[in-house]
């Protein structure tokens, strides 16, 4: 009876963490969906794409540092982790960091829409990883679930893509490296270096995001004068402030956690929830319209979403 006591005790906890681990990434792809809206308040504020994605990445480190500083969480110091995990965190800085440069090029010579399609089939390289790992299998539902939503996104996306939108090969190709950022970052922090506390990674991520983006900063927005011209905008400094603390510090630490709990390719189907958040509060905030093709792609994305979470009748071969 002891013994089965403790073994309904163990399941009960893998559960309470697989579900803690499903809120935490439903609550980052919530937040990340609030970053559109931002972003675009922000720019009417006299701030550029650059300057914004800079300060939002330095703000949300900041935070994140001053919870460390204050021992809200804690923190290890990065010589004593083992050679491979600094390796593998050092990959994921870079993967982050590299990210917002290769999208602002490409939203730089195409439509947002279109980069974003392209941009959005990362969680279908995140499950090729995954499965080539030998982390997970590709079961029938996980399959399906997959490309319903991806069919989902097409769907949320396609109707902001007018008919004379401008495919540009450099566009296509920024595109496609952020989606390959993404499911990098996605797959090396599923178990890359667990040891390092989650609020301190991040931080520390977010630390070298934000250099990246300051450089890019400077060289795009000051010759334009967006670098200093919006600082008399209470509207911008609002808009920074609030996505450096929920759409950057919350959310990636949110995303962290998730991920570490529940695996690379239902963290990153549960993530297309973020093209779905961010339609609908654009549509409640700038009156942009939600179209009835977007309403279905939003509800074949949480039906995929429910598809990726049936456990595989059995486990993979773990080779790593």
């Amino acid at each position: 009876m002891q013994a089965y006591g403790r073994a309904i005790s163990r399941e009960q906890l893998r559960l309470s963490e697989y579900g803690i681990g499903v809120a935490s990434v439903v609550a980052a792809a919530v937040s990340f969906g609030l970053l559109g809206t931002l972003s675009v308040l922000a720019y009417g504020g006299g701030m550029g794409p650059s300057t914004f994605a800079a300060l939002r990445a330095v703000v949300g480190a900041g935070v994140l540092a001053v919870v460390v500083g204050l021992g809200g969480e804690g923190s290890v110091g990065l010589a004593h982790v083992p050679r491979r995990e600094q390796l593998m965190f050092a990959v994921a800085i870079v993967a982050n960091a590299s990210l917002n440069l290769v999208l602002f090029a490409a939203y730089g010579v195409m439509a947002v829409a279109l980069v974003l399609a392209i941009y959005f089939t990362y969680p279908l390289l995140v499950a090729l990883a995954s499965v080539a790992l030998g982390r997970e299998r590709f079961t029938p539902s996980r399959v399906c679930g997959l490309a319903l939503a991806l069919a989902g996104v097409a769907l949320v996306l396609g109707g902001q893509i007018g008919p004379g939108a401008h495919v540009s090969l450099f566009g296509v190709a920024c595109a496609a490296a952020a989606a390959v950022c993404q499911a990098t970052y996605l797959v090396v922090s599923r178990s890359g270096y667990t040891r390092v506390p989650p609020v301190q990674a991040t931080s520390l991520i977010l630390a070298g995001g934000g250099l990246l983006a300051g450089v890019v900063a400077v060289a795009v927005d000051l010759p334009s004068g967006r670098l200093l011209g919006w600082v008399a905008s209470p509207q911008a400094w609002a808009c920074v402030l609030v996505a450096g603390t929920l759409c950057a510090a919350f959310a990636k630490v949110c995303l962290l956690r998730g991920v570490r709990r529940v695996g690379g390719t239902r963290t990153a189907v549960l993530m297309l929830g973020e093209p779905v958040i961010g339609a609908a509060v654009a549509a409640l905030v700038l009156g942009q319209q939600l179209t009835p093709a977007a309403a279905v792609g939003g509800a074949a994305i949480l039906v995929a979403a429910a598809l990726v979470q049936r456990p595989s009748t059995k486990p993979a071969a773990r080779r790593v």
